[in-house]
């Protein structure tokens, strides 16, 4: 089996190269996720776009910006007989037992083996094993233009794993959740109650207006994370606004016993 750490995003929303954030005892998460797909893969490569410096056992993607089912096509085109496993580079608090059990749970009878998310109990496409058995469709969907790595995986035989803690595959997109990470990090967690109150499609998806959640997250971002998982949100915080005590904030302030957040969706219209 081989490992593909998928290093090639833009990072937009952290407005720095995510690779190069550092968690673990001076590691950057580049360095932490070669050792991690090492300790259970015989050789491991590094998905990068066209535009990036010159990477040793670079795999390029060769289907240009389409995300990363093009990064995975790329690494199938290249090594057709060969298993994959991918990892993305943003997940500071996945741990090498849980690639353990992704790796000792696969067998050649499944396509792909993969953990579920613990949200909506999705397939997590970037912390999973694509075998040469997925190499058909993944091409398919390429061809079709249908780039969700997801739904590739919806629509074959894979073999789906029980949600690991949520957090393990918590993605660092944005800096509020390089805060949460870090608070996990240094244990530098307190509980809190806060009332959280919705509007709009929050409140159809939720069936109240408002209710009081306890928590030990240090941002709004970790809050909504959380309420997501309660009320089974496929919403994502992107392009939301959050409101506390009745001022509008960012997704970083520091959330604080007794506050009342308000998460406000985008208004449908037009």
């Amino acid at each position: 089996m081989k490992g593909l750490l998928l290093i090639g995003g833009k990072s937009s929303r952290m407005g720095k190269d995510k690779s190069t954030l550092s968690f673990h005892d001076g590691q950057t998460q580049k360095q932490r996720g070669i050792a991690l797909l090492q300790s259970v893969c015989d050789e491991v490569f590094l998905s990068v776009g066209a535009d990036s410096d010159h990477e040793e056992n670079a795999i390029v993607d060769a289907f240009g910006p389409v995300g990363p089912l093009g990064a995975i096509a790329s690494a199938q085109q290249a090594h057709p007989d060969s298993t994959w496993l991918i990892l993305a580079c943003d997940l500071p608090l996945l741990e090498q037992q849980h690639l353990e059990t992704l790796a000792s749970s696969h067998s050649d009878a499944h396509p792909a083996t993969y953990f579920t998310s613990a949200i909506d109990s999705q397939p997590e496409p970037l912390c999973a094993i694509w075998d040469r058995g997925s190499a058909q469709a993944v091409s398919e969907a390429i061809a079709t233009k249908q780039f969700c790595p997801r739904k590739v995986l919806n629509n074959i035989n894979g073999q789906a794993l029980t949600s690991l803690d949520p957090w393990a595959l918590a993605n660092t997109n944005t800096p509020a959740d390089v805060l949460e990470v870090k608070a996990r990090l240094d244990n530098n967690l307190q509980e809190k109650t806060l009332t959280i109150s919705y509007y709009a499609q929050l409140r159809e998806l939720t069936g109240v207006q408002s209710e009081q959640h306890t928590t030990t997250s240090v941002t709004p971002a970790g809050v909504f994370e959380e309420i997501r998982i309660k009320h089974n949100i496929s919403l994502k915080r992107k392009n939301m606004m959050i409101a506390i005590n009745g001022e509008f904030t960012d997704w970083t302030h520091q959330v604080l016993d007794g506050e009342e957040l308000v998460f406000i969706p985008p208004v449908a219209g037009g």
